[in-house]
Parts: structure tokens; C-alpha cells; sequence
């Protein structure tokens, strides 16, 4: 992207339902994409595929000769996209394994310091990590070979290398999809026109026409969102869009992130006060849904007006929590915003209640949307150490005392809201570097 820009998802709408015939066509190349995402999966998904995905050319030629695009007919403005959908979810797949890998590595009280520099070495140095893993020679370059040469001399290398392969075997997941309800779309396959898009369809030199609310068109890569049941289409484009240079935003704040209430801010203020009513009403509407279909599974009820229902809350809690991110930035005026990094959720406790609401807490989606913001900005978001955060007092930092809401120090006699001592803590920590 040019300097100065970032991107966003801008999405178009149809203007009136598409017919039957339209809409089956729709899912016939979602399905057809599903299935070579699949088939991507079950082939190239395991270790011994692992030295083929990156930087994936080889899985494409080798997927042109499969012949699976010519018995499905899918065109190749389809067929190459979700070949490359399913490559990046198998990379983030094993990001994600490698991840599971190192806390494991972390948190194993067998390991000595150097069997854990070892482990964490040749999980960076990919070609260490393939070669371990498929039980080939390392062919290294000089100054890479040297460094392992030293890193493996004061450890039991095999021991270790049977390790890292247990590892992989118990964290490493088989990817697959049942859903069929989208697809990518290159440039080369659509035209607006008309008030309208073209997409290209399974039969040669035949288009699918949508009628779109607006007149916008774009020449990137799509993606259609299908929702057959009312006959409509949702078009996601990625779009870069300029940052704003705020010259008035000159703040320092730092933030105290909850579940009850959204922020607060090391001066007090409060934002989103009612995020926990939004919070609340989907977790009790999913675990009071889940309960009634789990009873009546038999008779076989169906899903159809539960997830219309979730959906609906759930939009009612998205637009909520942009609406209060946006009205803490326009107050505020930060510069830099601190904020701690975020627990893990928990299902401790004996309150039902409380534990879904918590596991059903949508930090993420706060902290991608205040991240996403705070860029279109041009606010700097930093991270801090959250460890006893919110049980250190920010006048003295001695360790205190919470109960109802308030924090109480014995040491210094501070006493203060609990989330507006937690916000100070984060604002000092950031302007320490914590």
C-alpha cells in the first residue's frame, strides 16, 4: 500500500433479491470452492507437505495437473483463489501450532535453559524445523551452521528432536470446512455495469447479474457472502483508505479494558457503559438457545430463527462497541493510547451466567476494532505488562485491596475506583516501557 494509507472492508448490498436460478448458480461455485479448499487441506495440510506451501507455487502447479478444476468446471478466476484461501489457512494453521509448540516449551519444567534455546532455535530457522520434522539432512549455510553447531552441542539432540515431533503431531490440526456460503472473485471475472455486477458463472461466456444499492466499482479481488434464504449477496472490498493526521490529538491515556465496562480511562472517564447489557443479552440468548436444542435435538427444531436471533444481537453489539471506540477517541484526543495485554479467558467459577458471558467475550473484535481505529487515526496503540495491573496501587505501587468495585491501599490510604487505579498503572507502565 502507498505510504500514509491503510485498508479496510467497505461492503456493497443488493438492491432486490436475486432469483432461485441466480442464487443456486451462486452455490454451485461456493460449493465448488469449498471443495478445492478441501481438497487443499486433506493433501497439503500435514508434515510432509509443509516444505511445498511456502511460497506455494508448487501446490498450484501440482493442483493445475490434479485435474480436479476440469471434472468440477469450476473457471480458473475461482479455482486458483481457493487454492490460495486454503494455503493461507494452513500457514496460520501452523503459526498456530508453533504457537501451542512454545508455550508448551515454556511452560515444561523438564527442560533445561539450553534445551529450551535449542527448541526455540530451530523452530525459527524453518529449514531446521522441516528437516527435524520430515527426518532429512540439514543443508545450512555457513553462518547458520555454525550457530546451530553451537546451539546443539550442550544438548541431547535427539531427545529433543523426538520432542519437537510429539509436539507437532498433538498440536498440528487437519483443516476442513462444511461451510459453502462464500467465495473470492479476481478482477478478471466481474464488470460493474448497469447499476450493477457481472460475475462470471460456471457456463462459458455466461454472467450472473447483481443489482447493487450504490454506483461504486472497484478493480481489486472481491469476496461474495451468500445468504440464500432472503436472496441476497453481501460484496466485502478491500479498500485503502488515507490516514488522518489529527494535529489536535496530543493526549497520553492510558486504558483499563473489562467486561462490564468497556474502557476507562486513567482519569476516570467511562466508555461504554453499557456494554455489559449488550455483553450479557447474547451469551444468556446463546446458552438459553443451545439449552432448548440440546432437549429437543431429536425432533430435529432446526437453527434457523436461533441464528437469525444471534445475529441480530450480535450486530447490536458490534455497533455498540464501534459507536464508544469512536466516541473516546473524538473526546479524549490521544496520541498514544496504553493498554494492557489481555487475559485469557477463564471458565473458572461456579456462576453459569458469568462463565459464558466470559468465554463469549469479545476482546478480540474490541481490541481489532480499536486497533483498526486508532491506525485511521494515526493514534499510536501500545501494549503494556498486565500482570497485577489492576491489584497495584498507582500512587505508591504497593499491592492492595478490591472489593465492590473500589481499590484500597493500606500502605499509602489511596482509595479509588478499581478500574480507574488499574488505567493510572497502565499509564505508567507504558511511559516506563513496560
Amino acid at each position: 500500500m502507498p505510504p500514509g494509507t491503510i485498508c479496510k472492508t467497505v461492503r456493497q448490498y443488493n438492491s432486490e433479491p436475486l432469483s432461485e436460478s441466480d442464487m443456486r448458480r451462486l452455490q454451485e461455485i461456493a460449493r465448488d470452492y469449498r471443495a478445492v479448499k478441501n481438497y487443499v487441506y486433506q493433501r497439503y495440510g500435514g508434515i510432509k507437505s509443509l516444505p511445498k506451501i511456502y511460497p506455494g507455487y508448487t501446490v498450484q502447479n501440482e493442483m493445475t495437473a490434479s485435474g480436479l478444476r476440469a471434472s468440477l468446471g469450476l473457471p480458473s478466476v475461482y479455482f486458483y483463489l481457493a487454492i490460495f484461501d486454503a494455503l493461507g489457512d494452513i500457514k496460520n494453521q501452523w503459526t498456530q501450532t508453533k504457537s501451542r509448540i512454545e508455550k508448551c516449551i515454556r511452560e515444561n519444567e523438564n527442560l533445561m535453559p539450553e534445551d529450551r534455546h535449542y527448541l526455540r532455535f530451530v523452530m525459527k530457522q524453518s529449514h531446521c524445523f522441516e528437516c527435524i520434522l520430515l527426518g532429512l539432512q540439514m543443508d545450512l549455510s555457513k553462518d547458520w551452521q555454525k550457530s546451530f553447531e553451537e546451539v546443539r552441542a550442550e544438548v541431547d539432540e535427539k531427545r529433543l528432536n523426538q520432542y519437537l515431533c510429539r509436539q507437532v503431531r498433538r498440536h498440528l490440526r487437519k483443516l476442513h470446512t462444511d461451510a459453502a456460503d462464500g467465495f473470492a472473485v479476481a478482477e478478471r471475472a466481474y464488470r460493474y455495469e448497469n447499476h450493477g455486477i457481472y460475475l462470471a458463472a460456471k457456463e462459458k461466456r455466461k454472467r450472473i447479474f447483481i443489482p447493487l444499492t450504490d454506483n461504486n466499482s472497484y478493480t481489486r479481488q472481491l469476496y461474495i457472502r451468500l445468504f440464500p434464504e432472503e436472496g441476497n449477496v453481501v460484496i466485502h472490498v478491500p479498500v485503502e483508505t488515507r490516514v488522518r493526521e489529527n494535529t489536535d490529538y496530543q493526549k497520553e491515556v492510558g486504558l483499563a479494558m473489562g467486561i462490564r465496562t468497556m474502557f476507562v480511562t486513567d482519569e476516570g472517564a467511562v466508555y461504554g457503559e453499557r456494554y455489559s447489557e449488550h455483553q450479557f443479552a447474547l451469551a444468556d440468548y446463546v446458552r438459553k438457545g443451545n439449552s432448548r436444542y440440546r432437549k429437543n435435538k431429536d425432533n430435529n427444531p432446526g437453527r434457523k430463527k436461533y441464528m437469525a436471533g444471534r445475529d441480530r444481537l450480535e450486530a447490536a453489539l458490534h455497533t455498540y462497541i464501534n459507536a464508544e471506540i469512536n466516541r473516546m477517541l473524538r473526546t479524549e484526543k490521544p496520541a498514544v493510547i496504553y493498554l494492557p495485554k489481555l487475559p485469557q479467558s477463564s471458565k473458572a467459577g461456579v456462576n453459569k451466567r458469568i462463565n459464558s458471558s466470559v468465554n463469549m467475550w469479545q476482546k478480540g473484535y474490541v481490541r481489532d476494532r480499536l486497533t483498526q481505529k486508532c491506525r485511521e487515526q494515526s493514534v499510536e496503540l501500545i501494549e503494556v505488562f498486565g500482570k497485577d495491573i489492576s491489584n497495584e496501587c498507582s500512587q505508591c505501587g504497593a499491592i492492595g485491596k478490591k472489593a465492590e468495585g473500589i481499590f484500597a491501599c493500606n500502605t499509602c490510604g489511596a482509595k479509588l475506583p478499581e478500574r480507574e487505579n488499574a488505567a493510572k498503572n497502565v499509564l505508567k507502565r507504558g511511559r516506563s516501557g513496560s
